[in-house]
């Protein structure tokens, strides 16, 4: 679609020169009608309409002839047509200004005077078309978490769903659970309420240890904290081991948040959120360049949150602030500093004891409401990142990135957990528990990547070697049984008579590993893809205790892609992951093996209007050995590596636009998730073999879609509509008791339109708009196993914003 007013305003000159102030398309999707001419006049056209600038040498484009374009592309799609069999390729200089370069093929002139030349493959950076803040696209083509380099997902033959900045926008996604509720696979885990939105099982499997959720952000691990989404572009779900990449990592898969970067072109928003359980949520976007020619830009996000829950009791704070400079320092070398400050202000939730409901324990239901904990308990976390990037091109194929980050984290918290029914009046029994840490990890990598061809067959290398070390100071008061019990139905809150107890230092836990790793893409006229990768890494692990683990693994990945037609992918894929590490003491007082995965994995991908619609339809068996679990009395401060799971499944996804005005988001997925070797006997902690894993349902389903009336006659004016299925699942390892499925459905309306110079966007979405009661997710493990977390109600979210 193209904006009229927004056309009129576009003026662009194709010079050597760089123009500030150039208007940017309010969409990445525009329709073009150009016809065949002289491409340096088909440039002056595609610039009008994009309201990008297109430089170039001297007269490079005059006697080149381009071909006729005419449809509904996005910029870089339609570039990519302009300059076929041109000889050109082009790059993006920053974000509103690309350069046209020879390739070595230099076109052959004809009698006419014009070149015509065969077919070639351009590639440019995709820069502007994923990073606009106006783009709306819900299929991007391209995604570094697979591979770690900028590579198309219909090229690659492994799994990788992107959700972007307009799913995350239609949805008004404040918590990471929000957007994981689109991808295949992902299934709730257990929280405690505090950091519940990052605590995810991939493939059957929880993305952490101990339920703290490990999320990614640019590549980096950022464990133990709540994900604020305020300076999220898209969030990338790598599905299987990721360990090939990223070292030691839960088998099932890996969630990196992708962060908004410095513009070289002015955007300013402002939004306001407000809605049920006095929710408030502002946020704010700048970005512009600092000095005339653009080569130092800056981007400053923030975010304020207040929110309380139908939860009683629970509240949810935070502050956030992420500040980033780019500096291109040459056209070659560019610089990136990062800092991001966050505090978050929170209370642990122990849910209710649904089981107890079931079983008859507890006479009658228990309200959905009921939280045992303390209103004066809290879970407190406050974090302090750093980081530095160096990108040096050293020729236009071969490129240095080095990066190091640090994170710094004070965390406080006090609990009265509830547990389980002490008789048959609705009395839970209940402890209290106070403890904090302090928390800091440092992270360095370094990539050099390169493209270059052994004859037919193009190549792009990565090499790299990465370095992660931390220290977890732990402080704890004792754990206190003698707190009174709490009534279900009638609970009354104010004991706080062990909130003053002193903390005193415990465990103090030391992780460090180094990995080493080479990956080459091969690619044969564009219709197979080899994918081969290997990593080393050592893994060791100590604390006070004096349990120690040195651990070597080599983590292969191969997988190859076949396109026996344009739109059409068929892959397979195996790899090896090297896991978490197993601390305790073995009964001959000897270490325990890591944990290890493998995976084998046969999917198809589809690809539909030059990439506007996408598909990946997945098949997979994913296997984990050596799980930890404690022995049964007298021995149970023992623990035996025996237990092993296994994970088969069935994934689809389908995203994008259907039409001009038609978005959609589908999944499908079927796992079957059992122990394959377990214990028998209560809270064995890996259950006993043949039981299902916990809270992974057999069968989930979601379809998200928004339509945009505006050629309909009512401008500016859209609405969307999801609907999400959850099988059944078992409620703890032992599959004592199961939780039943549910449907929820979603809805949204939205209305824009321009006032002035800005922008200006109303919105309102109902999650449970049917006002669904179910469960969420429940804790499954070893003593905890009476704790269920009920979903939300219905729940109102407005919001005003204004851009500019």
């Amino acid at each position: 679609m193209i904006y009229q007013d927004s056309l009129t305003r576009a003026v662009v000159l194709i010079s050597a020169v760089t123009i500030p102030g150039i208007a940017t398309a309010e969409t990445t999707t525009l329709s073009f009608d150009i016809a065949s001419q002289p491409l340096s006049s088909a440039l002056i056209r595609f610039s009008a309409i994009s309201g990008l600038q297109v430089l170039y040498e001297g007269r490079l484009a005059d006697q080149i002839q381009a071909p006729a374009l005419k449809g509904t592309f996005s910029a870089e799609q339609a570039l990519r047509q302009l300059l076929q069999g041109s000889g050109l390729s082009f790059r993006f200089s920053n974000a509103s200004t690309v350069t046209l370069d020879k390739t070595p093929a230099a076109p052959a002139p004809q009698s006419n005077g014009t070149a015509t030349m065969p077919a070639v493959t351009v590639t440019g950076q995709g820069v502007y078309d994923t990073a606009s803040p106006y783009n709306k696209d819900y299929a991007l083509p391209n995604a570094t978490t697979g591979t770690k380099t900028d590579t198309l997902q219909f090229d690659t033959p492994v799994s990788v769903q992107v959700i972007p900045k307009a799913v995350i926008e239609d949805q008004q996604a404040i918590g990471l659970e929000n957007v994981l509720k689109n991808v295949s696979g992902v299934a709730k885990n257990w929280g405690f309420g505090a950091d519940a939105n990052e605590n995810i099982y991939l493939r059957g499997f929880a993305n952490g240890i101990n339920s703290v959720g490990n999320i990614y952000r640019d590549g980096v691990l950022t464990p133990n904290m709540p994900i604020s989404l305020a300076n999220a572009e898209r969030v990338e779900v790598l599905k299987g081991p990721a360990a090939m990449l990223y070292g030691r990592a839960q088998p099932g898969g890996l969630v990196n948040v992708v962060t908004k970067r410095p513009r070289g072109d002015a955007y300013y928003s402002l939004q306001q959120q407000f809605g049920s359980y006095d929710t408030y949520r502002t946020l704010l976007d700048a970005t512009n360049k600092i000095t005339e020619d653009g080569a130092l830009a800056y981007r400053v996000n923030y975010e304020h949150l207040d929110s309380n829950s139908f939860r009683t009791n629970i509240y949810n704070q935070r502050d956030f602030l992420a500040p980033s400079l780019t500096w291109h320092i040459t056209d070659k070398t560019q610089l990136d500093l990062d800092f991001i400050y966050q505090d978050s202000r929170s209370i642990a939730d122990s849910g209710i004891p649904y089981d107890q409901q079931l079983s008859g324990a507890i006479p009658g239901k228990i309200p959905l409401s009921f939280n045992g904990n303390e209103p004066t308990d809290y879970s407190n976390k406050r974090s302090y990142q750093q980081g530095i990037t160096l990108t040096h091109a050293f020729t236009d194929d071969w490129k240095v990135r080095a990066k190091f980050s640090a994170l710094v984290q004070d965390n406080a918290a006090a609990q009265t957990p509830s547990n389980e029914t002490t008789n048959g009046s609705g009395d839970i029994a209940r402890g209290f528990l106070k403890n904090a840490t302090d928390f800091d990890n440092k992270y360095g990598t370094i990539d050099i990547t390169g493209r270059f061809a052994t004859g037919p067959i193009q190549h792009n290398v990565l090499l790299g070697a990465d370095y992660y070390n931390s220290t977890d100071k732990h402080f704890s008061s004792p754990y206190r049984t003698a707190v009174p019990t709490i009534n279900v139905f009638d609970p009354q809150y104010g004991f706080t008579g062990f909130l003053n107890d002193p903390l005193r230092l415990g465990n103090i836990e030391h992780n460090e590993w180094y990995g080493i790793y080479l990956q080459d893409q091969l690619a044969w006229n564009d219709t197979w893809h080899l994918l081969l990768g290997g990593r080393f890494d050592n893994a060791t692990y100590r604390n006070s205790f004096g349990d120690k683990t040195d651990d070597d693994y080599f983590s292969p990945r191969i997988g190859l892609m076949y396109h026996p037609l344009d739109w059409l992918g068929v892959y397979v894929n195996f790899v090896k992951g090297f896991n978490a590490f197993n601390s305790g003491t073995a009964l001959n007082g000897s270490s325990y093996d890591p944990e290890q995965s493998r995976e084998m994995e046969f999917g198809m991908k589809g690809n539909w209007w030059s990439g506007k619609l996408q598909a990946n339809l997945a098949f997979f068996e994913l296997t984990k050995k050596n799980v930890k679990s404690p022995l049964p009395a007298p021995f149970s401060d023992y623990f035996v590596t025996i237990g092993a799971q296994r994970s088969r499944g069935i994934e689809f996804d389908l995203q994008g636009q259907l039409t001009d005005a038609w978005n959609v988001i589908a999944t499908y997925t079927y796992i079957g998730a059992v122990v394959t070797k377990g214990l028998t006997g209560d809270f064995t902690g890996v259950g006993g073999t043949g039981d299902r894993l916990e809270n992974i349902p057999r069968n989930t389903a979601s379809l998200w879609s928004t339509y945009d009336f505006s050629h309909l006659g009512a401008e500016g004016l859209s609405a969307g509509a999801g609907v999400y299925l959850v099988d059944s699942r078992e409620g703890n390892v032992n599959n004592s008791y199961e939780i039943p499925g549910y449907t929820r459905v979603d809805s949204m309306l939205r209305y824009r339109r321009k006032i002035g110079p800005s922008n200006v966007t109303f919105q309102f979405n109902v999650e449970n708009l049917l006002d669904k009661e179910y469960i969420a997710s429940a804790n499954g493990y070893s003593q905890f196993i009476h704790q269920a977390m009920p979903g939300a109600p219905r729940t109102f979210l407005g919001s005003v914003k204004v851009e500019f």
